[in-house]
């Protein structure tokens, strides 16, 4: 049997598609973008090519300088990232000897449904042509367009508008679509302007019209293009791109902050910018034939594990209502408890929990008895007490010990619940059955797993190969998924910090029984003598925060625990075996760790 070192000791990708002939293929890979009020809007491809959630169709920036047009190819000199980690996706296109820098993101439009706004920037000192594309391509399967004209500044499509130019367009071209490689407008639109032959609109009975409009792109100067949802004006004008960044890093101000070795200072807001973005989409995840609803247990675990609570109590609302109806799964109610556990004592999750207080006991119970390991017990009861009050927890808490089943052994550590009894053969043997040792959910499950059992092990290799430029991670066929992300924000905290019952005996585990709290159990030996860092990260007794700075090969340890509401002992066990402390606020200077007690 491969151990989990073997599985995840190279940086070769598996997991890449192959075609009918068995050789390597290149995966479909896109950045989805989204608004806290809409959900996702749209995906951007690696080449910078826009996909509306709303319509079967692709909308495309080509550009035009001399003899040629340049469309995003691979021989194109495309590179393509985030802006500050966030759903904001930068595609610079080489043109010359600068670029022309193709920015994207998500906006509000003033009437409840999303819109794509499009910056266009010419970098060079030559004059160029955006040709803005629309063609019938969907970005998992093939699109359709019976007609396509332009009405003074809008592209319209099948009788409803699809993109705002921002002016009228100087020419317009169409041609039929039938080759996604090649596109035959590029053959138009290599013909010379007087050959050009357009009346402003272009049909085909198969559905296979394509269109081009042509604006300049003056050099320094920026132009924005709308892709718009059948709507001919919006109600309120895009926001500047830098009161977007400002909203997204508004709302990532209430979220817990983590800062490890190795680990760069983005992907933490990356990941958590794109799961609160994920909140208020109901669909499935384009691309993701594999999706139930169920699986969005992991969203409010990662969300409630950093503090997230109303992003968190949104998912667990929607749930929690589909567990009344009779919508939810019952194989999967352990999963949803579990999941739960970040939610108690939260305003808005206990808000939640009473609202759904019947679906909360049903779930609770099932969870208990299925419950193998004690350690979840105490933040189960902590849900009852927050839905139904203390003589309910009473009630719950004697029948933790009724066994009746175990479903899957890493349950709770997929929602972030600490199990320090599961054995590490039970870790090995989950990761060798995965079918995707690659996958960025098996690699979120195997950082929480070991960092629990206290031998951890660092990820970033795979998780490199997998994220590419712009940071996003597929789950199955889907390009950007949000049920992937979810996975590594529990990961990353588990590496962080863990939260157990109080080592007190088996009484001790009652709604308010002590709590022991473990700094940084993901340290490893390569981590020696670098800082890390934790702040306002939430537990069950309150917010934690702490910093770790070496003095040689000794570590001083700052903590602080904003108004701790019970019982608790912090600890280091990685990098300070003989730490323990029942303060609330302090700094101590750890004694030396053992290298070779640590992981590589």
């Amino acid at each position: 049997m491969k151990t989990w070192r073997a599985l995840f000791g190279r940086d070769d990708d598996v997991n890449m598609p192959t075609d009918a002939t068995g050789s390597a293929a290149p995966a479909k890979r896109w950045n989805t973008l989204s608004t806290l009020g809409v959900g996702a809007v749209a995906e951007v491809d690696d080449r910078g090519a826009v996909f509306p959630r709303s319509r079967p169709v692709s909308v495309e920036v080509w550009f035009g300088a001399g003899d040629r047009w340049v469309r995003g190819t691979a021989a194109d000199g495309v590179r393509q990232s985030r802006v500050v980690g966030l759903p904001v996706i930068e595609t610079r296109q080489r043109l010359g000897e600068s670029d022309i820098v193709q920015t994207a993101w998500a906006d509000e439009s003033g009437d409840s449904r999303g819109r794509v706004v499009i910056s266009l920037l010419n970098e060079t000192d030559v004059a160029a042509i955006a040709a803005v594309v629309v063609r019938p391509q969907g970005l998992t399967s093939p699109g359709r367009i019976d007609e396509v004209r332009s009405a003074e500044s809008f592209i319209v499509v099948d009788k409803l508008p699809l993109v705002e130019l921002g002016r009228v367009p100087g020419d317009t071209v169409g041609a039929v679509d039938d080759d996604a490689d090649t596109p035959a407008l590029l053959a138009r639109l290599a013909l010379t302007k007087d050959e050009l032959v357009s009346d402003g609109t272009f049909t085909d009975s198969n559905g296979k019209a394509s269109f081009a409009a042509l604006l300049p792109l003056t050099p320094g100067v920026e132009r924005q293009i709308q892709i718009l949802d059948g709507r001919e004006a919006t109600t309120v004008a895009p926001a500047p791109l830098e009161n977007i960044v400002s909203g997204w890093r508004t709302h990532l101000t209430a979220a817990a902050e983590i800062e490890l070795p190795a680990w760069p200072k983005h992907i933490p807001p990356a990941l958590v910018s794109s799961l609160i973005g994920s909140v208020a989409d109901e669909r499935r995840p384009l691309g993701d034939a594999s999706w139930v609803p169920e699986d969005d247990t992991v969203l409010i675990a990662a969300l409630g594990g950093v503090g997230l609570d109303w992003a968190a109590a949104t998912v667990a609302d929607r749930l929690l209502a589909s567990v009344t109806n009779g919508d939810f799964d019952r194989a999967r109610w352990t999963a949803l408890g579990a999941a739960l556990c970040h939610l108690a004592g939260t305003g808005p999750g206990d808000e939640v929990l009473q609202r759904h207080g019947e679906a909360v006991a049903a779930i609770a119970g099932h969870t208990l008895t299925a419950a193998r390991s004690e350690a979840i017990v105490p933040f189960l009861l902590r849900v009852v007490h927050a839905a139904h009050g203390s003589e309910a927890a009473a009630d719950a808490a004697a029948i933790r010990g009724e066994l009746k089943r175990f479903e899957d052994g890493l349950v709770f550590a997929r929602h972030g619940i600490a199990t320090p009894t599961q054995s590490f053969r039970d870790v090995e043997d989950a990761l060798d059955k995965a079918s995707k040792p690659y996958d960025a959910e098996t690699l979120g499950l195997a950082m929480t797993a070991t960092a629990d059992l206290h031998r951890p092990f660092e990820p970033l290799v795979p998780l490199r190969s997998l994220a590419g430029s712009t940071w996003r991670w597929p789950r199955s066929s889907c390009g950007d998924s949000p049920h992937a992300r979810a996975a590594l924000l529990i990961g990353l905290r588990a590496m962080a910090i863990s939260q157990y019952p109080g080592s007190s005996g088996r009484e001790a585990i009652t709604a308010t029984g002590p709590i022991d709290i473990d700094l940084f159990p993901g340290a490893q030996k390569s981590w020696l003598g670098q800082n890390m860092q934790i702040s306002r990260m939430p537990t069950a007794i309150g917010r934690v925060s702490a910093a770790l700075r070496w003095h040689g090969e000794r570590a001083a340890l700052l903590w602080e625990i904003d108004e701790p509401t019970g019982p608790f002992e912090l600890t280091c066990t990685q990098l300070g075996p003989g730490f323990r402390t029942s303060d609330a606020s302090g700094e101590a200077l750890l004694d030396a760790p053992d290298p070779e007690g640590l992981s590589r």
